[in-house]
């Protein structure tokens, strides 16, 4: 009997090591960085695909409980209908969002307004969140990852869906700010 204990506590094992190795290599198999964006605004990031590129006018009105609007964007997008995605925006603003008002604003942009939290990411306010990757019928698919950088008027959004957590938490790692305007 204990011989058969041994044996299946050993399957338990290799079974483990096998699923382990499995998520540790969905997350390797990210690719490279990828460098984008507007010159003097620059990213680099993990993209699925090589990313389409749409730029946007908006009208720039100023949301009152903000005290900042937005003037146009830049929306860098790759993947399909389901993970891996990524999406990253280059928005500018009109003004400087107002201190008092920055973490409200950054939680805006986040997939739930009510969670994420306020970090400092290379020297800039941020907000970042990791939630549940469902869709409006409660069909719940993998992981959502946020993450919004304010740098004076230009705010960053890198938002993905990955099939776990860990691999949206490596997607919001590799971005990163390549050149900034003087």
């Amino acid at each position: 009997m204990s011989r058969a204990r041994g044996f299946a506590v050993l399957v338990t094992v290799l079974v483990s090591a096998v699923a382990l190795s499995s998520c540790s290599s969905a997350v390797a198999s990210m690719p490279p960085a990828s460098i984008h964006g507007p010159t003097g605004d620059r990213f680099g990031a993990s993209f699925p695909h090589r990313p389409s590129e749409r730029s946007f006018v908006n009208s720039g009105t100023r949301q009152p409980q903000y005290g900042v609007g937005v003037l146009s964007a830049k929306v860098f997008t790759s993947g399909g209908s389901g993970p891996p995605t990524v999406d990253v925006s280059v928005e500018y603003l009109t003004n400087i969002v107002p201190s008092h008002r920055e973490r409200p604003f950054l939680r805006s942009y986040l997939p739930t307004t009510h969670g994420g939290r306020i970090i400092r990411w290379h020297g800039h306010l941020a907000a970042t969140a990791f939630v549940p990757g469902c869709d409006p019928s409660g069909n719940c698919v993998g992981t959502i990852g946020s993450l919004v950088v304010l740098d004076g008027t230009t705010l960053f959004n890198i938002f993905t869906h990955q099939m776990d957590l860990a691999s949206a938490e490596a997607e919001i790692k590799s971005f990163r700010l390549v050149s900034r305007r003087s």
